[in-house]
C-alpha cells in the first residue's frame, strides 16, 4: 500500500497539511518554480495558537518541499524563498529557486576580452550560488552590463549565445548547451505498464521541417540574418548581439536542430511519484508492442503535484539520444 505524505517547511514553520503543491523545473527556464496551497489559518503545534498563514509567512522565506511514500520513498522535490503570496481560497505561495537571490543583485561592470565563465562569476559573486563545474569555454570580444539584476545578465547569455541556464538539483549554475545537462541517470517508461497517462507521438524526422534564422544586431542596430536548415521549415527565429561568426552561428543553429529533428518521440507522459524523474535525466521507453519505436530520449521537463488525488509527476520529452 502507497501511503502519500508532504513536508512543507516555510521560515520556521513545518506544514503537514497543505491543499496541493505543484513543482515545475525545466531547462529551458532560467526559474525552477513551486506553488503551494494551504489553509489560510493554521494552529501551531507547541501551544496550539491560531495563526492566520498569510501573517506568518513572508516574501523570502526560505521554503524546503519534501514528497514520501511512507517507506517506500521520500526526497526534497524543491528548494527555494517565497516569491509572493496571493489571498486567494485555499491561499497559493508561490515560490522560486535560488534564482530569487541572483535577482535581487544588481550589476554593473565592463568586461573587455573575456569568456562566459568570467561574466557567470560576477553574477554568482557574493552569494551562496556556485558555478557548475561543466561550463563550457567560450570566448567573448567584450560584454557590456548596465544597470541589469543576475537573472536579466543570465536572460542575455541564453537569448544572445543559445546557452540553456539553470540552477541544477545540487544548487549550481548550468549555462551551456542542452544536450550537455545529461545527467547520466536514467528512468524507465514501458508504455504498456507504469504510466498514468501517454500522451506521446512518434513521427519521423522527414515529419519535422524546420529553419532556423539568427539575426546578429551590433552596437549601431544594424541587422544581419543567417538562416539555416530546411527552406520550406517551421521557422525558428534567434537574436544575438554577441556572436557574428556566421561559422559560430551555423555551429549554434546545427545544435538547435539537431534538437528538434529526430526520429522518435514527441510529448510528455505522466506517471506516478515513483519512478522518479528530473529534468535532464534520460528516459527509456520500453514498448513490447512496437519494438522499433523504443529508444532514449532526454527530458526536458518535469511537473510534480502532490494534492487530493495523489502525485504525480509529468515529464516532457526533448531531443532522442
Amino acid at each position: 500500500m502507497f501511503i502519500l505524505k508532504a513536508t512543507v517547511e516555510i521560515g520556521n514553520f513545518i506544514f503537514n497539511s497543505i491543499n496541493e503543491v505543484e513543482v515545475t523545473k525545466s531547462v529551458e527556464e532560467l526559474v525552477d518554480t513551486a506553488i503551494i496551497k494551504m489553509p489560510l489559518k493554521f494552529k501551531v503545534r507547541d501551544n496550539n495558537e491560531q495563526k492566520f498563514t498569510e501573517e506568518v509567512i513572508k516574501t523570502g522565506d526560505p521554503v524546503k518541499i519534501t514528497l514520501a511514500y511512507e517507506g517506500k520513498y521520500e526526497g526534497v522535490e524543491f528548494e527555494g524563498f517565497v516569491a509572493r503570496i496571493k489571498g486567494k481560497i485555499p491561499l497559493e505561495i508561490h515560490c522560486e529557486d535560488a534564482m530569487y537571490l541572483l535577482r535581487r543583485k544588481n550589476i554593473t561592470k565592463s568586461f573587455g576580452k573575456t569568456t562566459m565563465k568570467e561574466i557567470l562569476e560576477e553574477v554568482v559573486k557574493d552569494t551562496p550560488i556556485k558555478l557548475s563545474k561543466r561550463i563550457p569555454s567560450v570566448a567573448l570580444d567584450k560584454y557590456i552590463i548596465k544597470d541589469a539584476n543576475g537573472t536579466q545578465v543570465l536572460q542575455g547569455l541564453k537569448d544572445n549565445l543559445s546557452m540553456t541556464v539553470f540552477l541544477e538539483d545540487d544548487g549550481s549554475l548550468y549555462c551551456g548547451l542542452q544536450q550537455l545537462t545529461n545527467t547520466g541517470q536514467r528512468v524507465i517508461y514501458d508504455l504498456n505498464y507504469n504510466l498514468v497517462e501517454n500522451n506521446l507521438e512518434f513521427k519521423t524526422s522527414e515529419d519535422k521541417k524546420i529553419k532556423v534564422r539568427y539575426t546578429y544586431i551590433d552596437k549601431e542596430n544594424k541587422k544581419k540574418s543567417y538562416e539555416f536548415g530546411d527552406p520550406d521549415g517551421e521557422l525558428r527565429t534567434y537574436h544575438t548581439s554577441v556572436v557574428s561568426d556566421e561559422k559560430k552561428l551555423e555551429e549554434m543553429a546545427k545544435a538547435e536542430i539537431k534538437k528538434l529533428k529526430y526520429d522518435g518521440f514527441e510529448g510528455d507522459v505522466t506517471s506516478f511519484l515513483i519512478p522518479y524523474v528530473t529534468r535532464g535525466m534520460a528516459a527509456e521507453v520500453r514498448d513490447s508492442e512496437h519494438k522499433n519505436r523504443e529508444g532514449n530520449y532526454f527530458i526536458k521537463a518535469v511537473v510534480t503535484t502532490f494534492g487530493t488525488s495523489g502525485a504525480r509527476r509529468k515529464a516532457t520529452f526533448s531531443n532522442k539520444l
